[in-house]
């Protein structure tokens, strides 16, 4: 289980203000998001998770906290936010795709052969013909090849 963290917990671990984070949290729900960020315990307080944690971290990175908050340019700087944000999350999609994709393929495969549906029958059967097909083809070349060479050099 995640851990989660009350703001002034929050604004210790990131050097933040509380008022601050409490601002950042109101004027930009499009970056933080309930549920991914932020949750609501059952009395309604608001608790980070450690995605939320990270973000602030990476905002404050990207932003001094210390600044005062009238200084933030929300048209300018929450763009940038967002578009890092965005670039180091597709990352880590894209490794943890990666790390996955063998395992998935194999448990899809053996799926396909154990347990498969009508249409990954049809699949199966069809690619096993056509290996079958390619495998006869090469086969008969090489026999085949030569009698065509053959039969169509009658101009020596």
């Amino acid at each position: 289980m995640q851990s989660l963290y009350t703001t002034p917990e929050a604004a210790r671990l990131t050097g933040i203000p509380e008022s601050t984070i409490r601002t950042w949290l109101t004027r930009y729900p499009d970056v933080f998001q309930f549920d991914i960020h932020v949750v609501n315990d059952e009395h309604k307080q608001k608790l980070w998770t450690d995605a939320g944690i990270e973000m602030l971290q990476s905002r404050r990175a990207s932003k001094n906290a210390t600044d005062s908050d009238a200084e933030f340019d929300a048209e300018s700087d929450a763009p940038n936010l967002l578009e890092s944000l965005l670039e180091e999350d597709a990352q880590r999609l894209a490794n943890e795709y990666w790390r996955q994709l063998p395992g998935r393929t194999l448990q899809r495969i053996k799926q396909m052969r154990d347990n498969p549906t009508p249409e990954q029958r049809q699949i199966v059967q069809t690619s096993v013909r056509a290996a079958i097909n390619a495998g006869t083809e090469h086969l008969l070349l090489p026999t085949y090849q030569p009698m065509l060479l053959e039969g169509g050099d009658e101009t020596d």
